[in-house]
């Protein structure tokens, strides 16, 4: 039976970025049914009272700025794909991550979130506005103003709980992170692991 993947990601993560760009392939290979799962990285961490930034200490090696530039160069090299490093100040990345919750209240996440990481983290064009976030929607063929008025909706806000809800029982402590059979997989390097994973299952 083809497996199921829950795909626990945020917009404000290049490796989540990374680890969407190979979806297609996971599908292609394995037949697999992904569910995108968008949410807040902000939101999980405070939800599980837990969070590799805020320890008092300097930030560990492979947090630094620096090293993350280098090496999601380097992954993006490996796998063909274009990135950039966005200007992390602009936009509300809170917002922004609920904008592809709205986008997947409607059934449009796909779409609408492969449409947003080409323009944050390809162009590096990060939207500081609704107006934006519309524009961007429109370009992945949606209705813009309908999903910039989903973001404040109370069943957005209801699924983006039930989401980060999810994610915990399952064991998600961080993205991008895939679900399937019961086993969790953290980061997009681990990905190979998961190919291993669904190949022995």
């Amino acid at each position: 039976m083809p497996p199921t993947i829950d795909f626990y990601f945020s917009i404000d993560s290049r490796y989540s970025y990374l680890a969407a760009t190979q979806i297609p392939v996971l599908e292609r290979e394995f037949g697999a049914t992904v569910n995108w799962r968008p949410l807040g990285l902000s939101a999980l961490l405070a939800a599980r009272g837990a969070t590799p930034f805020s320890t008092g200490l300097r930030v560990s090696g492979q947090y630094e700025h620096d090293y993350r530039d280098i090496d999601t160069r380097r992954w993006a090299e490996f796998y063909g794909v274009k990135i950039t490093t966005p200007d992390w100040r602009q936009g509300d990345w809170d917002r922004i991550n609920l904008a592809a919750v709205a986008a997947a209240v409607e059934g449009s996440c796909r779409a609408f979130v492969t449409a947003l990481y080409d323009a944050v983290m390809v162009q590096g064009a990060v939207p500081k506005d609704d107006a934006a976030i519309a524009r961007i929607a429109g370009q992945a063929g949606l209705d813009g103003a309908r999903l910039v008025a989903g973001i404040d909706a109370p069943a957005t806000a209801a699924l983006h709980r039930a989401t980060i809800e999810q994610a915990r029982q399952a064991g998600v402590f961080g993205v991008p992170s895939f679900v399937t059979g019961g086993e969790m997989f953290w980061g997009n390097d681990r990905i190979l692991l998961l190919k291993r994973r669904l190949c022995v299952h």
